[in-house]
């Protein structure tokens, strides 16, 4: 039975992960494309850097599960979820990357957390 909850836990990791990296992936094209396509050349290279950072943290210290880097992807939705506040001509688009990644964090929340359960 525990290595059937472990399994299913570990699942719920891979997805939630995955989740979290293609929304940051998918938004890092995003933004290195509006810097050539759109006159707002700075604003969407910052937008690129801040999903970068959030790639190379999911990626690394994320994956190995350490609990800061949970914490710390957190500024992912938040990021995501105010630009939709401050734009609202792709708020529905900012609105659904961030719930994507908030239900990718609370996937994980059992690799972060399970030690202290017990």
């Amino acid at each position: 039975m525990a290595v059937l909850v472990n399994g299913i836990q570990d699942n719920r990791f891979k997805i939630g992960w995955m989740l979290l990296l293609i929304a940051a992936g998918l938004m890092a094209i995003n933004h290195i494309m509006m810097i050539f396509v759109l006159d707002e050349s700075t604003l969407f290279i910052g937008y690129a850097v801040f999903n970068a950072y959030s790639l190379a943290v999911l990626y690394i210290p994320f994956r190995r599960g350490e609990r800061w880097a949970w914490y710390a992807t957190w500024i992912l939705p938040i990021g995501l979820a105010a630009a939709a506040f401050t734009a609202p001509d792709v708020a529905v688009l900012y609105y659904s990357f961030a719930a994507l990644c908030v239900a990718g964090l609370l996937l994980t929340i059992p690799r972060f957390f399970a030690a202290d359960a017990m």
